[in-house]
């Protein structure tokens, strides 16, 4: 591409016609402005100003048609530059977690954060719990929301919060049924602790569906077909956790944890933060979350 300082001298000399008063209005001197010129015209392989002893210097028909095209590539340059700029000065947290809880508390939490923080732009990337870490490790994202992986130094807090029984808004059971469940396909952890809990008080529970992503059962949930078993904090509207069917047992807590990226890092401090005080709200009895 021509080089971009030749080229505005080549726009001033294209209006005044006039290499001294380019220099004057470019703040250099005149030879500096022939040298831009002589590039250009190498660089584009043909003369743009006619020039002579004696005579008035004029644009080439090759320079007029440069004029053009000289401008819209500054133009795009001076874009370029500002946009450029603009991205570097935002600021911008990469959060990574599961779609359960995407979809529950850190709606919630980014909705507080935000309207104390307008300026962070926050991208938030969903997967599973187990998938999250090695993402933190490699510095895809600055901060890991999820069930506990274990402790390391990046663990910023770990919380242990009720699981609970998650229905449709018209789902029945009767005491004697089994119990219809579903779960996702790899979703072993919580599968467990729905089964186990039943089997404590000698209830039959079965996989009735499965689905390979947390919106899948969802659906399944919402259309009635059978119960599931979320952290009590995750329970998004309209599915409600079933208190009022009869017989169903205790279910164990489980634990989640955040987890960030070393460097220190304010807007983390305060998103965490937030979050933290959400689930010991929810353990208190005071989040709604269904």
């Amino acid at each position: 591409m021509p080089d971009i300082n030749a080229m505005k001298s080549f726009l001033v000399a294209a209006d005044t016609l006039n290499f001294s008063r380019v220099a004057k209005q470019r703040n250099t001197v005149q030879s500096a402005v022939s040298l831009h010129i002589k590039k250009l015209e190498e660089e584009l392989g043909c003369k743009l100003f006619e020039r002579g002893r004696g005579q008035n210097m004029k644009l080439t028909p090759e320079g007029h048609a440069f004029v053009s095209y000289a401008r819209r590539i500054l133009t795009l340059n001076a874009e370029a530059v500002q946009s450029i700029r603009k991205t570097k000065s935002v600021r911008t947290i990469r959060i990574g977690t599961t779609v359960t809880l995407a979809m529950s508390v850190v709606s919630e939490a980014i909705r507080e954060f935000t309207s104390i923080n307008p300026a962070v732009q926050l991208h938030v990337h969903c997967d599973r719990s187990d998938a999250l870490l090695a993402k933190l490790d490699a510095g895809e994202i600055d901060v890991a929301f999820m069930m506990d992986q274990g402790k390391r130094a990046s663990r910023d807090f770990v919380e242990n919060v009720p699981l609970a029984w998650v229905s449709g808004p018209g789902f029945m059971l009767d005491e004697a049924d089994d119990v219809p469940l579903v779960f996702l396909t790899d979703g072993r952890d919580l599968r467990r602790y729905a089964f186990e809990a039943l089997d404590r008080v000698n209830r039959k529970g079965y996989l009735a569906h499965l689905s390979s992503h947390p919106i899948g059962v969802h659906s399944l949930v919402l259309a009635d077909l059978a119960l599931t078993v979320l952290p009590q904090i995750s329970v998004p509207v309209p599915l409600r956790i079933a208190s009022d069917i009869r017989d169903l047992p205790s279910l164990k807590n489980v634990v989640l944890s955040l987890y960030r990226k070393s460097e220190y890092n304010s807007d983390i401090d305060v998103l965490s933060s937030i979050i933290h005080s959400q689930i010991i709200q929810s353990n208190a009895g005071d989040f709604n979350g269904n």
